[in-house]
């Protein structure tokens, strides 16, 4: 019997290692289509219909969700939460901001989001089992990033977290106000 269950143990690692994780474009495609049937989103009156995912990786800070990964991770203190948010903050500045071309969120709608009034997701880069989106309106009409996130704008941000079967097991979101 002990020989049985130490031979199990010894494939254990073998048969971990034959699960693959979700293909990325499966995860973007699920947090795309967690968000347009998000009800907060109606009620701002964001249209829906017509939404359209910007064809950039686009950098989001994962400080807006320190509260609630402080709680994920039982930082309960005061002093950890601070030293969560420092770092956070320091992997932010430590963090390339340009946005680049991405075929994985370019292909989720035929949509640019240029127009005046369109409802846009703008999604980061896949980190694991983590993803970040920014719903908006692009207010002043026009292809650019500047045109969709401006001045006096608010937004949607979303942290989803992922389960390795590719389903969200978390999702938070934020209100967020520009200024």
């Amino acid at each position: 019997m002990r020989l049985l269950l130490v031979f199990i143990w010894a494939l254990l690692p073998l048969a971990a290692a034959g699960q693959t994780s979700p293909a990325p474009e499966k995860l973007y495609e699920t947090a795309f289509n967690y968000i347009r049937h998000d009800r907060q989103l109606r009620r701002m009156g964001l249209h829906l219909r017509d939404v359209a995912v910007f064809d950039s990786i686009v950098h989001q800070d994962l400080g807006v969700f320190n509260q609630d990964v402080s709680e994920l991770w039982g930082y309960i203190s005061y002093h950890q939460q601070h030293c969560l948010l420092d770092s956070l903050i320091r992997l932010d500045e430590a963090t390339y901001h340009q946005p680049y071309f991405s075929p994985l969120t370019a292909r989720l709608t035929a949509n640019p989001g240029s127009s005046r009034g369109a409802t846009v997701i703008l999604f980061s880069q896949l980190d694991k089992n983590r993803l970040l989106a920014q719903v908006s309106d692009n207010q002043q009409g026009g292809p650019g990033l500047k045109n969709v996130i401006s001045t006096f704008d608010q937004s949607v941000v979303y942290l989803f977290l992922f389960g390795p079967e590719g389903k969200i097991q978390r999702c938070y979101s934020h209100l967020v106000q520009f200024n």
